[in-house]
């Protein structure tokens, strides 16, 4: 009775790890690599130049995309994470996926925004930029 008793706790452990394991694991929906910073793009492998580039280009979408805010300290407020745009103001630093196979053009473009829950808890919501 014992030996099953420990076996049904080790299914649940390991059901419970795997649900939030892969419920909270960023992920391309079109097969590329999810990344959010030059070194997670070189960890994949990517060209360095491939990965600056396509940074840029993450963050020019998120810059004409996501609100701006005029200090870093109302931004990261807001955001999690923030980068002065070119174009004045600050935005939300992107996280976003990259297909090495098809060059520098990242495709679903995402940052993270801060929503209070029902008992005023900060937590972190995706937004998708395309």
């Amino acid at each position: 009775m014992f030996k099953y008793l420990l076996i049904a706790i080790a299914l649940v452990a390991a059901g419970v790890a795997t649900f939030y394991g892969l419920r909270r694991s960023p992920v391309c929906a079109s097969g590329g690599k999810y990344m959010a910073t030059l070194s997670d793009c070189a960890s994949w492998g990517v060209d360095a130049g491939i990965c600056k580039e396509a940074s840029e280009r993450a963050r020019a979408i998120v810059a004409q995309a996501a609100p701006k805010t005029e200090t870093l300290f109302q931004c990261e407020v807001r955001f999690t994470d923030c980068f002065e745009a070119p174009g004045g103001g600050f935005s939300p630093r992107p996280s976003f996926c990259l297909r090495p196979d098809k060059g520098a053009e990242p495709f679903e473009v995402r940052y993270l925004e801060y929503e209070s829950d029902r008992m005023n808890r900060k937590k972190t919501k995706e937004m998708r930029v395309n």
